[in-house]
């Protein structure tokens, strides 16, 4: 066999090869989107047409337009039908802030739930409920990127006056209940203290016999 007729044998197989590869791509192609839903493809050219012209009564003279239509600029008409108002309506009430009233009770409800007693300037230091009326003490794990099982911290928010005073009292706190130190750090800039380990219901029986 001469040169020539293995190079042309070679040839044609590789533009098989790619005549397959063409084939297979171009049946991807047709397939690739899977979000796509082919359902809402009008099936005959009178329906293209009614969709056509819905979209035209939307966008009007924007849909020539070189740049990216924004639909905010395309003025519309409000609807006076209560049926279709409703339905706003709905996505209005559902973004609406829900505020929690404040709660009208006396003393400690059996739930343990009471109205903060402590007021500003009681203590060199005040501590701020959660817009929920809970208490702002948080427990959570970090450093699970140096370590697997991670860091407990526990973590009171909303300290407003001398934080410095409220970790001294903190540790005083800890100290005659557990008869040892733990590690902490006031962070007087973001008005937060932290606390190694999971002190959680410790930190809140502190606030709690404060009166916040």
């Amino acid at each position: 066999m001469n040169v020539s007729l293995s190079s042309r044998i070679v040839l044609q197989s590789c533009r098989r090869r790619q005549l397959v590869l063409v084939s297979q791509l171009r049946h991807y192609r047709k397939s690739e989107n899977f979000t796509y839903d082919w359902d809402k493809v009008p099936e005959t050219l009178e329906k293209e047409r009614k969709k056509y012209e819905e979209y035209t009564e939307v966008f009007g003279e924007e849909r020539y337009s070189n740049r990216d239509t924004n639909i905010r600029e395309i003025k519309y008409t409000a609807s006076q039908d209560p049926a279709e108002w409703s339905s706003v309506q709905n996505i209005i009430d559902a973004c609406a802030p829900k505020l929690i009233p404040v709660p009208n009770t006396d003393g400690v409800q059996p739930s343990g739930f009471f109205v903060p007693t402590a007021k500003h300037g009681d203590y060199p230091y005040f501590v701020r409920r959660a817009p929920s009326w809970l208490y702002p003490v948080y427990v959570e794990i970090r450093d699970l990127h140096k370590n697997p099982a991670g860091t407990t911290v526990t973590v009171i928010k909303k300290v407003e006056g001398n934080i410095f005073r409220l970790k001294t009292d903190l540790d005083k706190f800890l100290f005659e209940r557990y008869e040892r130190e733990f590690i902490g750090q006031a962070n007087e800039i973001l008005q937060k203290i932290v606390f190694r380990g999971n002190l959680g219901k410790d930190f809140k029986d502190f606030l709690k016999m404060k009166g916040f």
